[in-house]
């Protein structure tokens, strides 16, 4: 069997008997991947081994029969690397870092790399660990995974009938188009103006500033929650749930 070495962060486990653990793994270059870790919690009087930690990042050597097939690798080392501790000082790290975790493993596909995602989950759980503003890394967090894996919305035209969307009185740039009510669908992929909108069953009004959504540079604090919300009623629809944590959050950020 082939032997695998990368470096990857633990998405979800599973315990799978009293020694073993079922465990996704997003690699940088090899994308995600669900491995069997035969013993990984077979512990001695010697040494106590919990297994393969949530959220932490580590290298690994994997054995696979064939690649791209839906058997488990199985996991021949692991050497941790990082347990990102600081997520656990706070329940809003902790819930943003689970939320991230939980999208890229439902949305993402097995052996499909992306070296730009793996870098941001990354750099989302290093910045987690001490950042105050979690809304505002998640928010940006959410737009680079949705990038990465297709499903980015159109926030420039219509969806509907392809006019150019603007607010009334031009707040948020553009010439001529449509002013009044905005409304995102995420069935039908971006915006629909005022003329499309009455025709959908499944949308929302837009509450936040149409240039964030756009990726201007990050948004004020006024603005944030909803950036994080029209993303997150996005990630919910495709995903067919709300992501792990993502209503917690949700409710702490109201309130």
């Amino acid at each position: 069997m082939p032997a695998i070495r990368d470096r990857a962060i633990v998405l979800k486990r599973l315990d799978y008997s009293e020694t073993s653990q079922v465990v996704a793994v997003y690699t940088r270059t090899h994308g995600k991947v669900r491995i069997i870790a035969k013993g990984a919690r077979r512990s001695t009087k010697r040494q106590f081994k919990p297994g393969l930690e949530l959220l932490e990042s580590g290298d690994l050597l994997l054995s696979v029969r064939h690649v791209r097939q839906e058997a488990l690798a199985q996991l021949s080392d692991w050497s941790p690397v990082r347990a990102f501790l600081g997520l656990r000082d706070r329940l809003d790290r902790l819930f943003a870092a689970q939320y991230a975790a939980d999208c890229v493993a439902q949305l993402t596909e097995d052996w499909d790399p992306h070296a730009v995602l793996y870098d941001a989950l990354y750099g989302l759980l290093d910045v987690l660990c001490d950042v105050d503003d979690v809304m505002s890394v998640l928010a940006a967090f959410q737009r680079t995974l949705l990038d990465e894996v297709g499903l980015l919305p159109q926030f420039e035209d219509c969806v509907g009938c392809g006019c150019c969307i603007v607010r009334s009185g031009g707040g948020d740039g553009g010439v001529g188009g449509v002013g009044g009510d905005i409304y995102f669908s995420s069935f039908e992929g971006g915006l629909l103006c005022r003329d499309c909108e009455a025709a959908r069953v499944e949308k929302r009004l837009v509450r936040v500033s149409l240039k964030w959504l756009r990726g201007c540079d990050g948004p004020p604090d006024c603005d944030v929650y909803g950036l994080f919300d029209l993303y997150h009623y996005h990630l919910s629809h495709v995903m067919g749930r709300s992501p792990a944590g993502g209503d917690r959050l949700a409710r702490m950020f109201r309130g």
